[in-house]
């Protein structure tokens, strides 16, 4: 790996194929896990086969990067720039023109996905194998409708989207022994489908010692507490909820929580157009083709600040046209579903503005 430094400042990491660490073919794309920061959670780098470019989309690391083999031109006239200047450079890095890097276009390094531990592939087919019992207990449950019903969403709204329920009682059941001890988890949680390139998955939301009235800074701050269950839990692999290549709108509307997702379909957005990232990292490659515009109406925190300028940046970079439509920082809160039930349809207006404008350019 060889560092050049732009006359613009721009700081380039020249790469060889050989270095990709355990890449993986996703269509245009080539993810890996980033050998710069040394992750080996996620494949947080992204390249485009076509270009040689590619980013890594770790907020700590944020490289740009060139495989050398798959833009020769660009890799020689970038190291060629930096050797003149009078940088070291290794002698495996720097060729002279007449010595040219050979013409590989396509990596040949690829392997398939690692394959998710035992547990969690049984984990994922039971839930998967009672979708429909789920969906059923949604309706019937009565701590489920009412906890829906005071974060402001129609059980209508929550049953189109794939939401569902798994009661710690189905467990119980003389038919589910086998699957008891495998989703003990999952008990007493609404459940959101996700989808990614990788295939379909869950996260939970639990509802343990939640009742109704409850705010949720209080539910929160009990479920915080030791040997208590997680508020979040996904299956490997994950996704976003709200994602389907195949139907996906021009111009999305990216959100993070899946109530705040709930909360736009509530308010009339189509579902086509809203996706909720749940946590899970934007990836540049699982935009399709279709897609022009990214409304970007994550939380007003911190957190969703961060990641706001983070994914504008990338997104522009991708050649869609962003923009920023956070909540209002005002007494109401900070996310899209808080607003929602406290003051209702206005809390979503600068959404609508937005994206009436854009969808009607």
């Amino acid at each position: 790996m060889v560092t050049v430094v732009t006359r613009q400042g721009r700081r380039i990491e020249i790469i060889y194929q050989s270095e990709l660490c355990d890449p993986l073919n996703m269509g245009e794309y080539v993810r890996a896990y980033c050998h710069i920061h040394g992750s080996d959670h996620q494949r947080s780098l992204s390249i485009n086969k076509k270009t040689g470019w590619g980013h890594c989309f770790n907020a700590a690391c944020d490289a740009t990067v060139l495989v050398a083999e798959w833009n020769p031109p660009v890799a020689e006239r970038l190291l060629r720039a930096r050797y003149q200047t009078g940088a070291p450079v290794p002698p495996a890095y720097y060729q002279p023109p007449e010595k040219k890097l050979p013409p590989v276009y396509q990596p040949v390094l690829l392997h398939p996905l690692k394959t998710p531990p035992k547990w969690q592939r049984d984990e994922l087919a039971a839930l998967l194998s009672l979708s429909r019992q789920m969906r059923a207990a949604l309706v019937h449950s009565k701590q489920a409708r009412a906890y829906l019903y005071e974060r402001g969403i129609p059980l209508e709204v929550a049953l189109t989207a794939g939401v569902s329920y798994l009661p710690s009682a189905m467990l119980n059941m003389p038919e589910l022994q086998e699957k008891g001890g495998i989703l003990r988890r999952w008990a007493d949680r609404i459940i959101f489908p996700l989808t990614s390139p990788a295939g379909k998955g869950y996260i939970g939301r639990s509802l343990c010692h939640w009742q109704p009235g409850m705010d949720e800074n209080t539910h929160k701050s009990l479920l915080d507490q030791p040997k208590r269950p997680r508020r979040w839990i996904k299956t490997n692999p994950a996704g976003w909820f709200g994602y389907d290549i195949d139907h996906l709108s021009g111009c999305l509307i990216l959100v993070e929580g899946a109530f705040d997702r709930l909360t736009l379909l509530s308010a009339g957005f189509p579902a086509a157009g809203v996706i909720a990232l749940v946590g899970t990292a934007t990836q540049a490659d699982w935009y399709p083709h279709q897609v022009k515009a990214v409304i970007l109406a994550l939380d007003a925190d911190d957190g969703g600040k961060e990641a706001t300028s983070r994914l504008a940046c990338r997104l522009t970079q991708t050649g869609i046209y962003v923009r920023l439509c956070p909540p209002l920082q005002d007494k109401w809160g900070k996310d899209w579903n808080e607003r929602w039930h406290r003051i209702g349809p206005q809390s979503v207006w600068p959404i609508y503005e937005a994206y009436a404008e854009l969808w009607g350019a």
